[in-house]
């Protein structure tokens, strides 16, 4: 009985990483398809798109990889969008921190302090923003603003999310071929479960009736913030 107990846990564990070794060839693939510089940014969104589908309950490989393709071809410029905003942000801390050596005095410490907070918001940005981009349908400009306050609001998942994409790092630079194999669907897999957590938790304040009225955060959840449906990709149609 224990042995059978074991080795159906055995065998749902390796189901689990032969599909993240699936969708990290879906993502080589489509990246790829897109002539790798305008390919990487659809095929995350697609990867997240999947890997969300995936833990909602569908496990069908060909909905897996229509789900993907079609993604990927839907969202393929505003993905693409996505990647230069996000790039361009890049580029501007990078920019201000390059000034901070320039600088002296009261004037230094007050960049330094700065670019610092701008670092970190940047981070929690990087963390959040393609599962949010995968769950909800919004408009483009409140993807970013939502994965900035979701970061803000949950800084235990935040932080949970920061150490195990940390662990990973760790476990690639020590075992490198695994980095073909599980790299980017793995980092997203954690990602989006983490992330799931916290959209769990955020529906769970949004029909909470226990505070007769809302916080400001709790109104910025509900404001115009529902989850993706048919019309983004047929992404789920159970949401």
């Amino acid at each position: 009985m224990g042995n059978n107990g074991l080795m159906g846990k055995f065998n749902h564990f390796a189901e689990k990483l032969m599909r993240i070794a699936q969708f990290q060839m879906l993502w080589v693939v489509f990246s790829l398809c897109g002539g790798v510089i305008l390919g990487i940014m659809p095929a995350t969104v697609g990867l997240y798109t999947v890997m969300r589908k995936w833990m909602v309950g569908n496990a069908e490989n060909r909905s897996f990889v229509k789900l993907y393709w079609t993604t990927f071809r839907k969202e393929f410029w505003k993905a693409n969008a996505l990647g230069f905003a996000i790039t361009i942000a890049g580029v501007l801390i990078y920019l201000n921190f390059s000034l901070i050596r320039f600088s002296h005095g009261v004037t230094y410490w007050f960049l330094l302090i700065f670019v610092f907070m701008l670092c970190i918001l940047f981070i929690i940005l990087l963390l959040f923003i393609f599962p949010v981009y995968a769950h909800f349908d919004t408009k483009f400009g409140r993807y970013f603003s939502i994965s900035l306050l979701i970061g803000v609001s949950f800084p235990f998942h935040t932080l949970l999310m920061v150490v195990g994409n940390y662990g990973l790092y760790l476990l690639f630079m020590t075992v490198p071929g695994f980095i073909p194999i599980f790299s980017v669907s793995l980092f997203s897999f954690f990602s989006m479960w983490v992330s799931m957590k916290v959209f769990k938790s955020m529906d769970e304040i949004k029909e909470s009736d226990s505070v007769k009225k809302p916080s400001k955060i709790k109104g910025l959840f509900q404001n115009n913030l529902r989850p993706v449906t048919n019309n983004k990709g047929n992404l789920d149609s159970s949401t």
